[in-house]
């Protein structure tokens, strides 16, 4: 109250400690390892075997599905190097009728080039980013 002085204000009848707070440490590893647990424990608790597999399935789609994509665009691109050599090749010849003026095939090469780079680059770089980020 406001009439009474600082000698005849009432004390605190106890003192409320301060909390400990003790840290705690776990690992990378051993935080990773009990979410594995609890994904196969929930997978087995779910009696089905979906849950049990998911990690194959995820695994089978991060390497070889990556791999045989980069595949499939490696053979595409030598497919049309192939064509367009052979469409080069035909144009040079002598006894074919089928030709391509100069700065038709420099331009046909160039970018039959450029493209074939750039194409296995992207993709490369899109399906295997780099881990060390």
């Amino acid at each position: 109250m406001t009439d009474q002085t600082d000698a005849e204000k009432p004390e605190e009848s106890f003192k409320i400690p301060d909390p400990r707070v003790e840290e705690l440490k776990v690992s990378v590893a051993d935080s990773m390892s009990l979410a594995d647990a609890a994904l196969e424990y929930r997978g087995f608790e779910s009696r089905s075997k979906l849950p049990l597999t998911r990690p194959w399935w995820d695994w089978l789609q991060s390497y070889v599905l990556k791999l045989l994509l980069f595949g499939f665009v490696v053979w595409i691109n030598i497919w049309w190097t192939r064509n367009v050599l052979k469409m080069v090749w035909q144009s040079g010849s002598q006894g074919n009728y089928f030709h391509l003026d100069n700065n038709v095939l420099i331009t046909l090469v160039s970018t039959s080039i450029a493209s074939f780079l750039g194409l296995v680059a992207i993709v490369a770089k899109s399906l295997f980013p780099d881990s060390s980020k």
